[in-house]
């Protein structure tokens, strides 16, 4: 008789305990005052001119949300992070597809990709001056830059590193090399894929703060430069923050989507 596994069954309030109260939320919280004590004390010793102490950072965090500069900023980077950072998934997963799964496309241009992915992209500024002036388009080809070898390489990665008994049991079952493609080899890449797009939309903030602070001075790169120039450090270290929240929030949504997509997938330290 085969033995039936009951699955434990677990209330809200204990999934949420879990989840938000542990040990490490703990350590956590108590690092996060630790740091804004040093902090607060340290700014009132040098002054709130060269640091501004946290308790400042909610009055000029409100200030600069009545007047709209921060919100303005904030919605002038959204613009060419969304765009530049959708360019990059498309064309580094289509592209990373056709060079792991296509051998003389991968030989071809595997020697271009590692050329082209060692050479910074601030160092193209002047070239993007000429070619696109200091607009949108500048901003948005920089961000794609930044971001888009890293879903490239993770994609192509994947695709070459796929487990060769999936690959051997679809084909014993008949199957063609587009189900082949489409049904194995796709979502036996998706855990790559997804490194890739964690580190590239770090990488494609990072790169909407050096077209803005480069290229024309908006957006919250250029709210943080134009704050600095007044020796506002409260309004410096209120950009900084609210693009370090858009950073953990976009990371998190990346993350979300990858458990949508991959249910199957934990990792080692998922416990």
């Amino acid at each position: 008789m085969p033995a039936v596994i009951e699955r434990e069954r677990v209330s809200t309030a204990e999934l949420l305990r879990r989840r938000f109260i542990s040990w490490e939320r703990l350590i956590q919280v108590l690092l996060l005052v630790a740091l804004l004590v040093v902090w607060e004390m340290t700014g009132r010793v040098v002054g709130e001119f060269f640091l501004a102490p946290p308790s400042q950072l909610p009055s000029a965090f409100w200030e600069m949300w009545k007047t709209g500069e921060l919100w303005r900023a904030l919605l002038d980077s959204l613009a060419s992070l969304v765009v530049g950072f959708g360019l990059a998934i498309v064309v580094g997963i289509a592209v990373g597809f056709l060079m792991g799964w296509y051998g003389p496309a991968g030989r071809t241009l595997n020697p271009f990709v590692s050329a082209l992915y060692v050479v910074p992209a601030a160092a193209l500024v002047p070239m993007f001056i000429i070619w696109f002036g200091l607009g949108f388009t500048a901003r948005m080809v920089t961000v794609f830059l930044f971001c888009v070898f890293e879903i490239l390489i993770s994609t192509y990665t994947g695709v070459r590193n796929v487990d060769r008994n999936l690959v051997d049991a679809a084909r014993a079952f008949g199957a063609s090399r587009w189900q082949l493609f489409s049904r194995v080899v796709s979502y036996a890449s998706l855990p790559y894929i997804f490194a890739g797009l964690r580190m590239g939309i770090s990488r494609a903030v990072k790169g909407m703060v050096v077209a803005e602070l480069l290229f024309a001075v908006t957006g919250l790169g250029g709210l943080i430069s134009t704050a600095a120039n007044y020796y506002r450090t409260d309004k410096v270290f209120v950009g900084v923050i609210v693009l370090s929240l858009l950073g953990v929030i976009l990371a998190a949504a990346v993350q979300v989507l990858e458990r949508r997509l991959m249910p199957w997938h934990r990792g080692i330290g998922a416990a």
